[in-house]
């Protein structure tokens, strides 16, 4: 778990009431994608805010839900809404159930969002590291079942090969690696004893 992450959670919830192992286990949960060691303050603090407000929601939860429970504050009888109540049919677990549900959901897409963050951040790190202009880029849509290092490294040669783009070192190098290993392919196939 990042040590800063916590701490940015730990002071963003200060003031809920919610214990340090509750803290600690939410931040262990959610913030899988934050390595140890990262300094990266952006994602820290988006990371820790999202973490924070799940954190006081399930608070406000658990604190409207024991209130309700509380025997010193009794509903009244009549009210329609009382689970006690024996006119009301209703079984009380059900709106916890679907209040979990709700917060299941939330998360799920929560991290859902975090899987496309981490797909953009991958795919812009390989389009600086391919020098592939932004007007290439424009409409491009990476495959989701691709790596962007290896799609982009497709696109850069093609605009290479198309004099869009001027072919650096890099670029030749592994073009000629890719050319060397085809005519080594093709060779030992033919010489290969069929």
């Amino acid at each position: 778990m990042n040590k800063k992450l916590f701490v940015k959670v730990k002071d963003l919830c200060k003031d809920t009431g919610l214990s340090e192992k509750y803290l600690t286990t939410i931040t262990e949960k959610m913030g899988g994608s934050i390595e140890d060691d990262s300094t990266d303050d952006e994602a820290i603090g988006n990371m820790a805010n999202q973490i924070a407000d799940i954190a006081k929601e399930t608070q406000g939860e658990a604190t409207r839900w024991a209130n309700k429970k509380d025997p010193k504050n009794p509903k009244d009888p009549a009210d329609p809404k009382d689970p006690a109540d024996p006119k009301n049919p209703k079984d009380p677990d059900d709106s916890s159930e679907a209040r979990i549900k709700a917060l299941e959901d939330e998360i799920n897409g929560i991290k859902g969002n975090r899987a496309k963050e981490e797909r953009l951040a991958a795919i812009q790190t390989a389009q600086a590291k391919h020098k592939i202009p932004e007007w290439r880029m424009k409409g491009l849509v990476v495959p989701e079942d691709q790596d962007p290092d290896e799609y982009l490294a497709g696109i850069k040669q093609d605009l290479i090969t198309q004099n869009l783009m001027p072919a650096d070192a890099e670029g030749a190098k592994a073009a000629n690696d890719k050319a060397t290993d085809e005519l080594a392919d093709s060779l030992l196939e033919s010489i290969t004893v069929k």
